[in-house]
């Protein structure tokens, strides 16, 4: 497995994640929260990282059909 070292700041802590979701009645340990908020902070960044190619792409005039994997 990958070991992802957090560069960014997080705004939302392990525990304010378990606070929020038992307000729900979802309840967590703080290790399945971590583990929780690490995949979303992994997702939101592929997600803005393929929106940002996606216009870049759009303003050279790549389609992406055209585009190479």
């Amino acid at each position: 497995m990958e070991i992802y070292l957090r560069e960014e700041k997080r705004t939302v802590t392990p525990k304010k994640a378990m606070e929020i979701l038992a307000k729900h009645g979802t309840h967590i340990s703080l290790e399945t929260a971590e583990q929780m908020l690490d995949f979303l902070y992994k997702l939101s960044n592929l997600s803005v990282s393929e929106a940002i190619l996606s216009v870049s792409r759009q303003k050279n005039g790549i389609s992406p059909k055209n585009r190479k994997l």
